[in-house]
């Protein structure tokens, strides 16, 4: 895929369209269609968005589809990958945790109650 974005920046800059005119085309958002040019495809909301959004950029300046057709999605750098693996794991742990806080909390609080009323049933037959 390299050398896509500089294709599509050329082609927009001949036919003297501004980012912004480019993002009411496509309604894609103006920093993700600079993301595209410079070819920095980590700034894209996902991967899955990377091929869509050349695609509608390419078919938006009128660019062959056949040239778009054979798109790959770039490959995700490790560490980055590793990243969003290692952040979605933490986001998981999390909220396991606070599951588990939120168990244990609402059992002590059913026990508390649970207990209170045995001992007001039982006060109140000694009285």
């Amino acid at each position: 895929m390299t050398g896509m974005g500089k294709l599509l920046e050329k082609a927009r800059l001949e036919q003297g369209l501004t980012l912004e005119e480019m993002s009411a085309r496509t309604m894609i958002k103006p920093q993700f269609l600079q993301a595209i040019e410079a070819e920095e495809y980590h700034e894209l909301p996902g991967e899955a968005y990377v091929k869509p959004f050349i695609r509608t950029y390419a078919k938006a300046l009128g660019l062959d589809d056949q040239l778009t057709s054979n798109l790959k999605p770039p490959e995700p750098l490790p560490e980055v990958a590793v990243t969003l693996e290692n952040s979605i794991r933490e986001r998981r742990e999390r909220s396991r945790k606070a599951r588990r806080r939120r168990f244990i909390f609402r059992l002590i609080a059913m026990l508390i109650v649970v207990i209170g009323s045995v001992y007001l049933f039982f006060k109140l037959l000694n009285v």
